[in-house]
């Protein structure tokens, strides 16, 4: 694990971060829908002057658009490098970002990982149904947005934020489908679409080659399906 603290990259104790998660297996589309996500997270940090902390992400293929991602094995999660080039995504978000780990660090102050949203924030907007139904309502906090079709503002999110900047770390559910419209937003949207089309370059690098997956499938307790198929013969 790192520990190179430079600026205080870990030890902080007055830095302010959200974070969130790709807790879905969306098929062929699953890497298209994260990206997705991504753009409306970075979009929340920047507007709110928070860090992302990266989630963990599907190990997909099919990063370019029009691609339909090939997603056999969606119980295995990947680091952002597997979908885009991390070079071109520094150049533009390096300061703006931590890696899914951040949080593990020793580094990183306990008042930091202790000061963390009680329950994770839904934004009550989504172009994907089987995400929305699928969420316990119970278990996560709603932010319920005026413009349900068009989804979440920066400004709705950011004025949401602001009432919970003593909270360190502030996590989302998911930000699949068109939770945020950034794009309309006349501070960051222009902005915002430039660095992405700067900073999102498709990786072609294949963190879980064919052959390792193969063999990571025969490992006790990480393929249902072929765990069912041994009891079976026995």
């Amino acid at each position: 694990m790192w520990t190179i603290d430079e600026n205080g990259y870990y030890s902080s104790a007055t830095a302010r971060y959200i974070t969130y998660e790709n807790p879905s297996d969306l098929g062929p589309n699953t890497t298209r829908f994260e990206l997705e996500a991504l753009k409306s997270a970075l979009s929340i940090a920047v507007a709110s002057r928070r860090i992302l902390i990266l989630p963990s992400f599907h190990c997909c293929s099919g990063c370019a658009v029009s691609s339909r991602a090939k997603c056999s094995n969606p119980h295995f999660h990947c680091s952002l490098l597997s979908i885009l080039r991390i070079s071109a995504f520094d150049r533009v978000f390096g300061s703006r970002y931590r890696e899914h780990s951040f949080l593990s660090n020793r580094l990183v102050p306990d008042r930091i990982k202790h000061s963390l949203f009680a329950r994770p924030v839904f934004i009550n907007a989504s172009a994907l149904p089987e995400v929305r139904h699928s969420v316990d309502k119970s278990a996560v906090e709603v932010l319920t947005v005026a413009n349900y079709t068009r989804g979440a503002t920066l400004s709705e999110v950011v004025r949401w934020i602001s009432r919970h900047n003593e909270t360190a770390v502030i996590k989302f559910h998911s930000l699949y489908g068109n939770s945020v419209d950034w794009h309309s937003d006349v501070h960051f949207g222009a902005k915002l679409k430039r660095w992405f089309d700067a900073g999102f370059d498709c990786s072609d690098y294949e963190q879980w080659s064919t052959s390792t997956l193969n063999l990571a499938n025969m490992w006790p307790d990480r393929n249902p399906t072929t765990r069912s198929s041994a009891n079976r013969r026995n």
